[in-house]
């Protein structure tokens, strides 16, 4: 092993990858090749980036050929993918990968049953946790015969819809319905940004407005690391990623995503995620297969997966800090919420918006040293600049001289 780690961090053009990156830089002094799919992603500006590297995004079928590419010139020592269509191709690649390179990554069965919201469902069922009731047959029943009018009288509104498996690339994919008038056409749009085209249509938990969420790693049996938070706001609203969470200390939920994830027997991070009904009893939501958007607060506070789980693949654990995480602490996401202020003018108030995130003695998730990475616009803006679309440079195919930060 060579004196610093050499880590290939994927998913460039996610703020996660940012935390993610100084984390390792500042932990285990890791020389960072960070990918994204511009030679303008946000990881590919950020100070604690040593080389980027521009590859297609998880979506396209060269992606893989990419990967492969930037880890013959680089030899990082590990590769970590951030999001879900990385992690889901490096699964299905693990084989094939060069030998001089480790991952951490889950059994391709357990990867399966997590990206699969209704096995999770059925496998919570089966350990004793509390699922919400499920009306997707029902949907599709009443789709097969026509949607006829007054139909939708079956079911009990507000309900909740979520395409059934994890999609990646930050799309909305969840939404809840309390209006029927709108429902064929929520289903329809979901079922569009589903990857599979099919839609899980579930009772509304409506107990809390907050979810509440287990991030564990766990390797060789056992879990590593573990900490639970509560997501107090999120966009979409009700079910999508955190614009202002809290840590806390949540024994029910920490015991019900371990032994999820034991029963799965997990080699990784994930998120467990839950809701609460009106008596506190917790609900399962889904597992997140990967890095969750909001980690950077876990990060923050001293819960480091990314360290971790990186110091224990390659045998460096001498090499971690030694400090232990807070117990409490609060994090804002003020560009993810006006990100979606400004897409969803019509249904949004920009005071509310802005008082949301901007709360005295609670920290933004921004790293203001790393200013231009953070403010980098996001990739979906970027593929419509000129040259915005990644294909790789004759930069990523040769060997670069490595520049510290």
């Amino acid at each position: 092993m060579r004196s610093e780690p050499r880590v290939l961090v994927l998913d460039g053009d996610y703020p996660t990858s940012l935390a993610i990156a100084r984390e390792l830089s500042a932990d285990l002094d890791a020389t960072i090749v960070g990918a994204g799919t511009s030679p303008h992603s946000r990881l590919a500006r950020s100070r604690y980036c040593d080389v980027p590297a521009a590859i297609p995004s998880p979506d396209d079928p060269r992606y893989l050929e990419g990967v492969r590419a930037v880890l013959e010139v680089h030899r990082p020592d590990l590769v970590l993918p951030v999001g879900y269509g990385s992690a889901a191709a490096l699964e299905s690649a693990r084989g094939d990968l060069p030998a001089f390179v480790s991952t951490c990554l889950p059994d391709p069965d357990a990867f399966e049953t997590a990206a699969d919201k209704r096995e999770t469902a059925e496998l919570a069922t089966a350990l004793g946790i509390d699922v919400p009731r499920d009306h997707s047959e029902l949907v599709a029943t009443l789709d097969s015969e026509g949607r006829e009018p007054g139909a939708l009288e079956a079911l009990a509104f507000p309900v909740f819809c979520k395409a059934r498996r994890e999609a990646g690339g930050g799309g909305e994919t969840t939404a809840r319905v309390a209006d029927p008038e709108r429902f064929w056409t929520v289903y329809d749009r979901l079922a569009a940004a589903s990857p599979t085209g099919e839609v899980l249509v579930q009772e509304s938990i409506d107990g809390s407005a907050s979810t509440y969420g287990c991030g564990l790693f766990r390797l060789d049996g056992a879990v590593e690391l573990r900490m639970a938070h509560e997501e107090l706001r999120s966009v979409p609203r009700r079910g999508g990623s955190g614009t202002h969470l809290r840590l806390r200390r949540d024994p029910p939920l920490e015991s019900a995503a371990t032994a999820l994830l034991g029963e799965l027997e997990w080699r990784g991070v994930a998120l467990v995620e839950c809701k609460r009904r009106e008596d506190g009893e917790l609900v399962l939501m889904e597992i997140n297969p990967k890095f969750w958007a909001s980690y950077a607060l876990a990060s923050a506070h001293g819960y480091r997966f990314a360290s971790r789980l990186v110091a224990r693949t390659l045998g460096l654990e001498d090499r971690l800090p030694d400090r232990s995480p807070e117990p409490t602490g609060e994090m804002t996401f003020p560009l993810r919420e006006l990100y979606h202020y400004a897409r969803h003018r019509e249904e949004e108030r920009l005071l509310e918006c802005l008082g949301a995130v901007a709360r005295p003695g609670v920290p933004w998730n921004v790293d203001r040293s790393d200013l231009g990475a953070w403010l980098t616009p996001p990739a979906a803006v970027l593929e419509k600049l000129p040259g915005g679309t990644a294909e790789p440079s004759d930069a990523d195919r040769e060997a670069v001289a490595f520049t510290r930060r």
